[in-house]
């Protein structure tokens, strides 16, 4: 081999030997911690794995058994416990399973498992089921970007696919180039995403909207199972239906149903700032304390 060779082989080397991309330049985010409320093996949570190994140091730890539905409950907050168990998962990445929810994973992860170097990134996701409007306050996969969002972190919640293995590598490359993104990485303290993909093949997405949560009323009723021999002991099944509105231009809904991936910002903060403001100027009808007119 010539010496002109060898000098342009060099840098070919040093990649060879260097290992991931992400060890090898500045790209962001350089550490993540992935998360879902499906489980630690559920096909969603592994195509985001097998997208970001190659990218930057991945982490996984997710529950054990599908945990949808939890919000950002923590149940180590009542038992004082937590399960933890090293699995093998995707080639390249660090996985743990935990016997609590979702927000038990990541509460883990940033205090405890990665504490000495906090991820750049929180995805949690992806979820196989929408959640699209309300469905924030009860989603498992939004409670747990919620959860990362309260320790500081920023974080995506990803949900939306119809279960095709190849649509499910494409999102999960799309995901990887959002990550990257100034969006993702110019979020504030507190500030996460969600981010909705209509549950069709790949190639039938139009296209991508920022957008707001559209309303969407529910009707929620329980309807008894079975008759009981115990009279004061009865089985009942909730069944959970929405309005058929037509959803409003600008919202979730809306973008869902023009199969257009549905981006949300959001803030861990619940303050009514427009009523805040009313009632700090023109005063509130509040009894005076103590009541009924007795003195302090």
């Amino acid at each position: 081999m010539t010496r002109t060779a060898l000098i342009f082989m060099l840098p070919l080397l040093v990649v060879a030997v260097a290992g991931p991309l992400w060890a090898q330049d500045q790209r962001w985010p350089r550490r993540v911690l992935l998360t879902n409320d499906d489980g630690l093996d559920d096909d969603g949570l592994v195509a985001l794995a097998r997208a970001f190994a190659p990218v930057a140091e991945t982490y996984v730890v997710a529950p054990l058994s599908n945990r949808s539905g939890s919000t950002n409950y923590v149940s180590a907050i009542a038992t004082r416990q937590l399960v933890v168990e090293a699995r093998d998962h995707v080639e390249g990445v660090i996985a743990y399973g935990v016997d609590g929810f979702p927000a038990d994973a990541v509460t883990f992860a940033l205090t405890t498992l990665m504490a000495d170097d906090t991820p750049d990134l929180v995805i949690s996701g992806i979820n196989n089921g929408a959640n699209l409007s309300d469905d924030a306050y009860l989603s498992g996969t939004i409670g747990a970007a919620r959860a990362a969002a309260f320790f500081g972190v920023p974080a995506l919640a990803v949900s939306g696919h119809n279960n095709e293995p190849e649509t499910l590598a494409t999102l999960a490359r799309w995901i990887v180039e959002l990550a990257g993104s100034d969006l993702i990485r110019n979020l504030e303290h507190r500030q996460y995403l969600t981010v909705s993909f209509p549950r069709v093949p790949a190639d039938e997405i139009s296209g991508v909207d920022i957008v707001r949560r559209g309303p969407w009323p529910w009707k929620i009723a329980f309807e008894r199972d079975s008759d009981s021999d115990e009279p004061s002991r009865e089985a009942w099944t909730m069944r959970i239906e929405g309005d058929s509105v037509a959803p409003a231009v600008g919202t979730d809904l809306h973008s869902y149903r023009d199969n257009r991936i549905a981006i949300v910002p959001m803030r861990l903060d619940d303050h009514d700032y427009e009523l805040l403001e009313r009632l700090l100027t023109s005063g509130a009808d509040i009894p005076d304390w103590p009541p009924d007119g007795r003195q302090r």
